[in-house]
């Protein structure tokens, strides 16, 4: 009852196995991989802290929210995977497009100009190239061996970005229209500031996720016998 029917390091079959999950199965919970729903996949907590020196110095803080965009992203690259538990991995994926809507609060500044507010924000990227790698260690467990995650980073490089916020400066509509017409015009570089607390933030999330499909099933069942 493997989930995985791939041999360690078969690159081409672990490729079409993610995208066979991505495309047929992120609709629901995976219990069998220790899988939360992935599309929408909720997103209970998601800081971009950007320190105040930059030119876009922001916390931008978002809560209960849902990412759209999981199960049209596809993996084409895979490396590592083998036998050696300590090796890293490395997934290379293009995602059309991820949306993720829900409560945001903001306070800071953009480029030259003060933003602040709390309320609802779409923030979008297109045509997503994201590198994700990631290492860790043994844990014995029960007389079993499994991958501890511990080490894993992931970059975002989307063709396109794009922010709505409603509800900025307590409501005040033009202001608020304004700032997201500046937003959107600058959009390629707000992202260029931000993209490195970006990175952290998804990392953070991901992590998480991958953590606990490893910690679910030793590390040796998850592959296919040799």
């Amino acid at each position: 009852d493997d989930p995985v029917p791939c041999k360690y390091g078969d690159a081409e079959c672990i490729a079409k196995f993610c995208n066979s999950l991505f495309s047929k199965r992120s609709g629901k919970e995976d219990p069998s991989l220790n899988l939360w729903k992935l599309d929408p996949l909720k997103v209970e907590k998601m800081v971009i802290n950007q320190e105040s020196n930059s030119a876009v110095g922001i916390k931008l803080t978002f809560t209960d929210n849902l990412l759209y965009g999981l199960k049209d992203q596809r993996v084409v690259g895979v490396k590592g995977f083998g036998k050696n538990l300590t090796e890293q991995h490395e997934l290379r994926v293009l995602a059309k497009a991820y949306s993720l809507v829900g409560p945001y609060n903001i306070q800071g500044k953009v480029l030259i100009l003060p933003i602040s507010g709390s309320g609802v924000s779409n923030m979008s990227m297109s045509n997503i190239k994201m590198i994700v790698k990631f290492s860790g260690r043994p844990l014995e467990k029960n007389g079993e061996t499994y991958l501890d995650v511990t080490n894993f980073k992931l970059s975002l490089k989307p063709a396109a970005t794009s922010y709505l916020f409603t509800n900025l400066f307590n409501g005040d509509k033009a202001l608020g229209d304004n700032m997201n017409a500046f937003l959107n015009e600058n959009a390629d570089a707000i992202y260029q500031e931000t993209s490195q607390s970006t990175d952290r933030a998804f990392s953070e999330l991901f992590h998480d996720m991958v953590k606990g499909v490893f910690a679910h099933r030793p590390y040796a069942k998850l592959f296919a016998e040799q």
